[in-house]
């Protein structure tokens, strides 16, 4: 009996032993042997093996215009690719899309609107407005290239600090932001906190070779008065008998913490690399279109679930659970348009194609 026993454990070690090596050469972090292109994904009933579908639906119709099965398991790192798949499936130029909380992604985010894609995204993170940073490339825009849409175009504007004519009226704004007054963090006497120039709280995150760094992501998201051209947030560094380190401020605003008198900033403060100008795009959030999502979204997934009874997919592999799919969105979709135009109508439109 404890032979059997330990031949068994020996097997089941070498069988694990084969999978961690398979994960260490693939670069996957996941490995399911009931369907290897599925991923383990967390859902409302817990964790189970799934993938995850993209579409896009036309608000005016509900018609699904396109879609998409991948295995991400999130939805952060999608938009801007499968937005693209879907601006040239319908041909246009310019798209509208709206997305909720689960596609809030800066970096998505910039992608789509360089790519002449109009983000609507719910906000995670931030308040009543997205900020996103750029660095300033001085060119000459002509009103031609204003008013094109290509997406180097509207990325030669964007990085000019002229908002391209296909953005006006939309909820996004452009301006350049030069350096104007200087400012200090100030750290308390008990070392874990250090105010900014603009008043917010810095928290200690490390400490390394002598000296204290601090940094606050909520803070620089929402700092329309930023001390750093990178996109990323600021992380200052104390030694060990720094009290005040000073920051040229890009912006209007005026510093709260100021530099206090006799007081010589460092070195690094005098940085000749330092771009004197960057640009600040402003993503005002759009509660209309988060409620009209609700209703447009939502609606062809819960058709399809409960009319056509797909509850979960019945092929494994990503081809096969696409066509998979793909009948059900066709079945949706000719279905509606029968009832919006009727099937005559529908047969000549089929005709004319």
């Amino acid at each position: 009996m404890l032979t059997e026993t330990m031949e068994k454990l020996t097997a089941r070690k070498e069988r694990y032993e084969a999978y961690q090596a398979q994960l260490l050469e693939s670069g996957e972090t996941q490995l399911l042997t009931t369907d290897p292109q599925a991923r383990m994904m967390n859902s409302k009933n817990g964790f189970h093996c799934c993938y995850n579908v993209q579409t896009a639906v036309d608000a005016k119709t509900h018609l699904v215009a396109a879609f998409e099965v991948t295995n991400h398991a999130n939805d952060q790192q999608v938009l801007s690719a499968f937005s693209q798949k879907v601006k040239q499936d319908l041909k246009t130029e310019v798209l509208s899309v709206v997305a909720d909380k689960g596609y809030d992604s800066q970096e998505e985010i910039l992608a789509c609107i360089q790519q002449g894609v109009l983000p609507y995204v719910g906000f995670r993170y931030d308040q009543s407005e997205r900020l996103l940073v750029l660095p300033y490339e001085p060119q000459a825009i002509t009103e031609e290239r204003r008013r094109s849409t290509r997406p180097e175009d509207i990325r030669a504007c964007l990085h000019a600090g002229v908002l391209p004519q296909c953005y006006e009226g939309s909820h996004l704004s452009v301006e350049v932001r030069a350096e104007r007054a200087i400012g200090c963090f100030h750290r308390g006497l008990d070392k874990t906190t250090v105010t900014c120039p603009m008043g917010q709280t810095l928290r200690k995150t490390c400490e390394k070779h002598g000296g204290i760094e601090y940094a606050c992501r909520p803070a620089c998201r929402q700092c329309t008065n930023r001390c750093t051209p990178s996109r990323k947030h600021k992380v200052v560094r104390f030694g060990p008998g720094t009290e005040y380190v000073a920051a040229r401020m890009y912006g209007e605003g005026k510093p709260v913490i100021t530099q206090p008198p006799g007081f010589i900033p460092h070195n690094s403060f005098y940085r000749k690399n330092r771009p004197g100008l960057t640009v600040l795009l402003r993503v005002a959030d759009d509660i209309p279109k988060q409620k009209l999502r609700l209703c447009v979204s939502e609606h062809p997934f819960g058709t399809v679930k409960w009319s056509h009874g797909a509850y979960y997919f019945l092929c494994k592999g990503i081809q096969k659970t696409s066509a998979e799919a793909g009948l059900s969105f066709l079945a949706y979709n000719m279905k509606r348009a029968i009832n919006m135009k009727g099937v005559p109508a529908l047969v000549e439109a089929m005709r004319g194609i």
